[in-house]
């Protein structure tokens, strides 16, 4: 590893052969991440600071890994992080350089992002433009947004926040939230089989082409505004659109699930936003040209739902709605039961006493059970 200057450098920098893999762990900075077509990483102070006693880097022929220089570890979750507080960086990585980055606190911005990648962030926003994949993102709190331009294969977990997605297709999805809805903007490869699910959360699709969508929902709606066939009751919808050649399923205790055409890319995004760029700092002799202000990835606006088709509505409906007609096992404390055996598997699910599909199942059955079968649930 390489510094560009002396001591007290705002700059510092490493070499990375090909194929080579960046870490980077942080814990309160605000980063910026930019892939580049050179063979080196390159870390910058945002506010001027020396590298040298906050960040450590550590270049090996392989790899290069960026931590805050004065931190302990600290562990939340799945993520095992190093507390301390370092400056607001900004880096160049290889654009197809494997990336692993971490972060405690602060929101990242990375863009051009051309290698397999793992994000993970315990709080803050994410938002990452790329231009290949595999990519896997893990957010315990905050909005993630990710733009690509290409295919790309996705698996992401969010805990508390919204998840975005746009692509022009993708491979292969996985993906699940908590609390927060999910938009997804980008076809399904034919014969691929994409999962979503969200405890709380809508999950909005906007997908083109051949489609077979199973939809399960405990109290939320179905519904879709493109032609479609459908199939099954109420609670566990399938909506097929053309043939179905591509698959996705989708469930949520108490979201919507909405299902439209896909707009032309780039007809239902905002300009894009412009980080701001960072204050000047002098630069000393022979250090390289400051970064240039960034462009983040737009953020996908949530769609105006059109209005949703009926055609079918005798035969198959296109809603699936809670019953509110009036008592279903015939009389009012029936309903009161079975609204209290609802709680109380509603409950057991918030206290991680049962998993999704365990309560998805258990909740489905409270629909045809009669009064005997409310206790024991949990």
């Amino acid at each position: 590893m390489t510094d560009t200057t002396s001591s007290g450098s705002p700059v510092r920098e490493a070499p990375l052969g090909p194929d080579g893999e960046v870490e980077i762990f942080l814990t309160s900075n605000e980063l910026r991440l930019r892939g580049t077509d050179g063979d080196r990483v390159v870390v910058r102070a945002r506010d001027g600071s020396d590298l040298e006693r906050e960040v450590s880097v550590e270049a090996g022929p392989s790899a290069v890994r960026i931590r805050d220089a004065h931190s302990t570890r600290l562990r939340i979750g799945p993520l095992v992080m190093h507390t301390g507080r370092a400056p607001d960086l900004d880096i160049d990585v290889p654009r197809t350089a494997r990336l692993s980055v971490r972060t405690l606190s602060g929101d990242v911005v990375a863009l051009g992002i051309g290698g397999a990648s793992h994000w993970a962030t315990a709080s803050g926003e994410l938002r990452i433009q790329a231009d290949a994949g595999p990519l896997s993102v893990e957010s315990m709190s905050g909005d993630v947004t990710i733009d690509a331009s290409v295919a790309l294969e996705l698996s992401a977990r969010s805990v508390s926040g919204e998840l975005r997605v746009r692509a022009p297709r993708l491979l292969r999805l996985d993906a699940s939230t908590t609390s927060g809805d999910v938009d997804v903007d980008a076809d399904l490869s034919e014969g691929e089989t994409g999962s979503i699910s969200s405890v709380s959360g809508d999950v909005r699709l906007a997908m083109g082409g051949d489609l077979r969508l199973d939809a399960k929902t405990v109290t939320g709606d179905v519904r879709a505004s493109v032609p479609h066939r459908a199939e099954g009751g109420r609670g566990h919808r399938t909506l097929i659109v053309g043939d179905g050649r591509a698959h996705v399923s989708v469930r949520t205790m108490s979201g919507d699930i909405f299902l439209r055409d896909r707009s032309p890319r780039g007809t239902s995004l905002p300009d894009p936003v412009e980080a701001p760029a960072p204050p000047a700092a002098p630069a000393p002799a022979g250090a390289p040209a400051p970064l240039e202000p960034q462009t983040a990835p737009p953020v996908p606006p949530r769609p105006v739902e059109p209005p949703v088709l009926v055609a079918e509505a005798e035969a198959a409906p296109n809603l699936v709605r809670p019953d509110t007609a009036g008592p279903v096992l015939g009389d009012a404390g029936s309903t009161d039961r079975r609204e209290s055996a609802r709680l109380e598997v509603l409950r057991a699910l918030e206290r991680g006493e049962l998993d999704v599909d365990t309560a998805s199942r258990r909740l489905e059955a409270l629909e045809s059970a009669g009064p005997r079968s409310f206790r024991g649930w949990c």
